[in-house]
C-alpha cells in the first residue's frame, strides 16, 4: 500500500496511511482488511469501502480454499517446500522496509527518535507491559506535538 497509494498513485500521504495502519489495528478483524475498509471509505464512502474489503480478501481467501482443498498433493511437492523456503527469505527484507517507513512516518519530531529508542529498550530489557508503553508512548507523542504546534515549527524544525 505504501508503494502504490503513497509512493506511485500519490491519493494518500505516508503519514494519513500511518494512521489508517494505527487506527486498523485498534479494531476487531484482520488488519489489513481493515486498512482496505478505512481507506476505500475515505476515498468513495461506505460503498468504496466494501469494496475494498472485498477486493483485499477474497484473492488471499479463495488461494487459501484451493490449497486446503489440496494439502495433502501440496505438501509433500519439493516444488512448493523450496518456493516456502524462498518466501521465508523475501520476508526479513519486507519487514525491514515496512518498520523503516514506520519510524520514519512515526518520528515527525527529533525527540520522537529517542521516545521510540527509550521504548525499544525498555520493552527489551524490562518487564514493563507493552500496554503501559503504547500509554507512554501517546502521552509522549501528545507533548511532544503540541511543544513543536506551540513553538509554530512544522516537522522538519522550519517556522
Amino acid at each position: 500500500m505504501q508503494q502504490l497509494y503513497v509512493e506511485k498513485k500519490r491519493t494518500i500521504s505516508s503519514e494519513d496511511l500511518l494512521d489508517l495502519v494505527s487506527v486498523a489495528k485498534s479494531i476487531p478483524g484482520t488488519m489489513i482488511a481493515n486498512v482496505a475498509m478505512l481507506y476505500g471509505y475515505r476515498v468513495q464512502g461506505l460503498l468504496g469501502g466494501l469494496v475494498c474489503m472485498i477486493g483485499m480478501c477474497m484473492p488471499p481467501m479463495l488461494i487459501l480454499m484451493i490449497i486446503s482443498f489440496f494439502y495433502n498433493s501440496f505438501r509433500n511437492n519439493y516444488w512448493v517446500n523450496a518456493a516456502m523456503m524462498g518466501m521465508q527469505a523475501a520476508v526479513v527484507p519486507i519487514i525491514a522496509n515496512a518498520a523503516k517507513n514506520l519510524i520514519k512516518g512515526s518520528a515527525k519530531y527529533p525527540p520522537c527518535v529517542l521516545v521510540i529508542i527509550v521504548s525499544l529498550a525498555l520493552y527489551l530489557f524490562t518487564e514493563i507491559h507493552p500496554a503501559l508503553l503504547v500509554v507512554m508512548g501517546v502521552c509522549s507523542g501528545l507533548l511532544i506535538g503540541g511543544y513543536y504546534e506551540r513553538k509554530g515549527e512544522n516537522a522538519h524544525g522550519a517556522a
